[in-house]
Parts: C-alpha cells; structure tokens; sequence
C-alpha cells in the first residue's frame, strides 16, 4: 500500500463526512495550506501537490488555475485570520464532521509528500488534532501509519493522484 492508497480514501471519507454535515470542502483545502505553509511559504511542489490533491478532491472538474485561485485565497484567509485560529477552527470542524482521522491522515500525508514531516508541519497537525479531540497517542498511531506508506517522492504520488488510480481501501488497512 502506497501513500495515495492511504490519502485516496481519506479524502473519499472528508467528502463523505463533510457532505453529511452540510459543509464544502473549503476547511479540506484549508487543512492542506496549513500544513503545506508551515514554514511560512509554499514553494512550487508544495502548490503542486495542492492542485493535484484538491483537483482530485473536488473531482477534476475544476482547472489547475481554479484549484490555484482556491490555494492562494486559502493561504489569505489563513493569515487574515491567523494559523493558530484556523487550525482550530479546520480541526473543530473535523471533529464536528466525526472525520478527525482522515482529516489527519491527509494532512499528514501532504507533509510527507513534498520534504516530510516537518517540525512546523508537525506543530500545525499537533493543533488541528488537539482541536479535534485526538490524543497524542492515536495522533502519532496516525503519524506513523502513514509515514510507512510515504516514499517520500513526492512526483510518485502527484503522478498517481493525476491519472486518477487511487483504489478504494480503508485508511487503516494495509
């Protein structure tokens, strides 16, 4: 089992929960900025990783540019209203959602795609998962879950998020 066999059906269990719960996806996208921003900038894999993960969340019917306007105006908001707020505000929604699990599992996953878990990405989870009711302990269970599907080469997952072939699976299963 790959990463994207991990992030493939965590994001099929967002869309679930959150059209379940009457939200958009926007908290999904903005879960992703926070940690793809942690260190303060989005370098250029890191965008690219967003639009393929969010083009692939949203179903593909939206432009590259379009899921870039949707990155760009994530990251305003995030500093408009504040990192800390909104990864409290991302990780409430999720627990609200009963999704705190692929919530962190994908962005979890988004850390390992592009240099790996970062101390700023891990800071960003350590919120979100605070703020949505996840003990350290199922949080560094989470963690390491997925950083045994990481081969941290990050072109290996855009590519398989691009073609579309991420299987269904369970997030836990192996």
């Amino acid at each position: 089992m790959s990463l994207l066999d991990v992030v493939g059906p965590a994001i099929d269990q967002l869309c679930d929960a959150f059209d379940r719960h009457g939200y958009n996806p926007t908290p999904i996208i903005d879960l992703g900025v926070l940690v793809a921003n942690a260190d303060g900038t989005i370098d250029d894999k890191e965008r690219g990783m967003l639009n393929d993960i969010f083009a692939t969340l949203l179903g593909t019917t939206l432009t590259g540019d379009v899921v870039d306007a949707l990155v760009t105006a994530s990251v305003e908001v995030i500093r408009a209203a504040g990192d800390e707020s909104r990864a409290r505000l991302v990780g409430t929604i999720l627990d609200d959602c009963d999704a705190a699990e692929p919530g962190l599992v994908v962005a979890i996953a988004v850390a390992f795609a592009s240099e790996g878990l970062s101390a700023d990405e891990q800071r960003v989870v350590d919120r979100i998962a605070e703020a949505a009711g996840v003990t350290k302990e199922k949080l560094a269970e989470i963690t390491s879950r997925v950083r045994a599907k990481s081969d941290r080469d990050p072109q290996s997952v855009r590519n398989l998020l691009a073609t579309g072939s991420n299987k269904p699976a369970e997030v836990g299963d192996d």
